[in-house]
């Protein structure tokens, strides 16, 4: 019998394949060199870390220079704000001009979605997890790991126990936004991003929630790293590239030219 088939794995267009011939598989082979499967998460978050880490970086990057040019949208909206589409032509003009993409940030994030989801699938499914123990109160990895329980759920939430590993990955979440978030007006998503998080991520597997917080405290000495580099940080703008004149230019180009070397002779 073949299980992986029979396992529930998510979506068969795009999160099964997933986790079947990418996070199985890398879970399997770490696992043959180290038989506990919480730092076969472990690694494993850090290898997938790893592997997005040139995307965190241009994001990270980016957001940098959407914090210093932050003064410069806010002088065009006071500018143009009877004009919404000059405004939104000129603040993609200044965008142009320092080399801003408004979208960096979001890349990695969209694309840990579906291998955040296909993990949810490996731990809820996956045989070899079930009663895989990792360290202190961590007994079994396919399921949530609490720390605190009671028999009456709460009101609104239904929550009937407090999961340890979800309320690290919490506090890292909130370092993490702590650090990246400057714009007072957003002071709020600080607080708010991590306590729905918890929330969400309460009720599942201690393994995925040791993915995340090992995913999260990676993502904080990255970006200690880079802020650190990024320290002096200035502001350029980017030298616009010379127009070449397309495909057809640079195809006639050369077959004119011997004809102008014949008419100035």
């Amino acid at each position: 019998v073949n299980l992986d088939q029979i396992m529930s794995l998510g979506a068969a267009w795009i999160i099964r394949p997933i986790a079947e011939y990418f996070v199985l598989p890398v879970f399997r082979i770490i696992h043959l060199v180290i038989p506990n499967y919480g730092w076969v998460i472990i690694i494993f978050s850090i290898f997938l870390k790893f592997l997005l880490h040139p995307l965190t970086r241009t994001s990270m990057v980016s957001m940098k220079k959407m914090q210093a040019v932050q003064p410069m949208i806010q002088e065009i909206r006071e500018k143009y704000k009877d004009d919404q589409e000059k405004m939104n032509r000129e603040i993609m003009k200044l965008y142009k001009e320092y080399g801003i993409n408004p979208a960096a940030g979001c890349l990695p994030v969209l694309l840990q979605l579906p291998i955040l989801y296909a993990l949810w699938a490996v731990f809820r499914s996956t045989i070899e997890l079930r009663q895989a123990s990792f360290v202190w109160w961590i007994k079994d990895l396919s399921i949530p790991d609490s720390i605190v329980h009671w028999r009456e759920p709460l009101p609104f939430l239904g929550m009937t126990q407090i999961s340890g590993l979800a309320l690290l990955m919490s506090v890292t979440m909130l370092i993490q936004q702590y650090m990246t978030v400057k714009d007072p007006r957003q002071k709020a998503m600080v607080w708010l991003m991590p306590i729905l998080f918890f929330l969400l991520f309460n009720g599942l597997s201690s393994g995925l929630n040791l993915y995340y917080f090992t995913f999260n405290l990676v993502s904080i000495v990255q970006q200690a790293w880079i802020n650190r580099k990024h320290d002096s940080f200035t502001l350029r703008k980017v030298e616009p590239k010379p127009k070449t004149g397309g495909v057809f230019k640079k195809l006639t180009v050369p077959t004119l030219e011997p004809q102008r070397k014949k008419r100035g002779r």
